[in-house]
């Protein structure tokens, strides 16, 4: 396998974290393959100087005031005209609006192989392998290029943990100079709805699920999360059920957490939302079906009425 090109996606003055979860992918399975960071901007040599201690042997940036805002046309063109130039056998984009819009244009410049929304990688054979986990999460499907063809991905998030970075990796940010056209659509607004909790920095997690019963019975969820100083995470149903915002859902749709406890309150555990709670360090699910999902991946299982056992704990938490 060649070099390996990994978009780093800059939101915001700052580096997306999922970006950084494709940078840290790619530097598992390159070995001692160069991983290349390019990122597309206007004046970001001095944020996405860290890449290097994430895991890149090289920074490329395209600097250009084009760039502030995200359209297509320009950032097919900035990524378009340096891989005219450099050749890459893999191209990781994040699985991201922006990502995802992206690398299938890509794609279709490098008559390259393409997979969005990957959710794990691997290399056999000098292939490289991106999975995906499809039809309801009931399957799990391996994409390969054929032929000599380079193989574009989109990478989800929870694709890999970012650790700090090596502040003794340093490196000079080379600048690519492309002469981007006009663009022919202009963004007359962007309207970006702001993060009410951030879960994936949390350390403690109070998970709901439908199993709460009604928006009501949240009063128990909310006064245990205080207790313990956590944060609520919610599955997918609550979400869509409007008890919850859509940044607290955690799962397939949602984010992946990593908290050292996480406590499910009438949670089933399908597995759309096990994958992203899988790495808990401990997992709690009080839940009244002894038989539930979760129930069996549990380190510790309650099997009673959360609105019987919930404020019981926390009793005995409050002392």
């Amino acid at each position: 396998m060649a070099s390996i090109f990994v978009f780093a996606e800059i939101n915001e003055g700052s580096i997306s974290d999922i970006s950084l979860q494709g940078l840290a992918a790619a530097r598992k399975i390159a070995g001692a393959d160069r991983v290349v960071a390019f990122a597309a901007g206007s004046g970001i040599s001095t944020v996405v100087q860290s890449l290097f201690g994430c895991g890149a042997d090289e920074v490329v940036v395209v600097d250009d005031a084009k760039l502030n805002e995200y359209l297509t046309s320009t950032y097919r063109a900035a990524v378009g005209a340096f891989l005219a130039q450099n050749k890459f056998s893999l191209l990781l984009f994040p699985a991201s609006t922006c990502g995802n819009d992206l690398a299938p244009a890509i794609a279709a410049e490098l008559d390259a192989a393409c997979v969005l929304d990957g959710a794990a990688l691997s290399v056999e054979g000098g292939k490289t392998i991106v999975s995906r986990i499809e039809f309801d999460r009931k399957v799990r499907t391996c994409y390969v290029a054929t032929g000599d063809r380079p193989m574009v991905a989109t990478l989800k998030d929870g694709i890999a943990e970012v650790g700090a970075p090596d502040a003794s990796k340093q490196g000079a940010v080379k600048l690519f100079a492309v002469s981007l056209p006009e663009p022919k659509t202009k963004i007359v607004r962007r309207d970006v709805a702001k993060k009410s909790v951030n879960l994936k920095a949390a350390k403690i997690i109070v998970g709901a699920g439908a199993g709460i019963g009604s928006k009501d019975n949240f009063a128990k969820i909310q006064e245990l999360a205080n207790v313990l100083g956590a944060q609520i995470g919610a599955t997918r149903a609550i979400v869509d059920a409007g008890w919850l915002p859509a940044d607290h859902q955690i799962g397939q749709t949602g984010v992946t957490v990593r908290p050292e406890l996480y406590i499910a309150c009438g949670v089933s555990g399908a597995v759309q939302h096990w994958v992203g709670i899988s790495d808990a360090r401990k997992i709690i699910s009080i839940n009244t079906d002894k038989n539930a999902p979760l129930m069996k991946h549990a380190h510790y299982r309650v099997t009673g009425d959360l609105n019987v056992v919930v404020p019981k704990l926390v009793k005995v938490l409050k002392g």
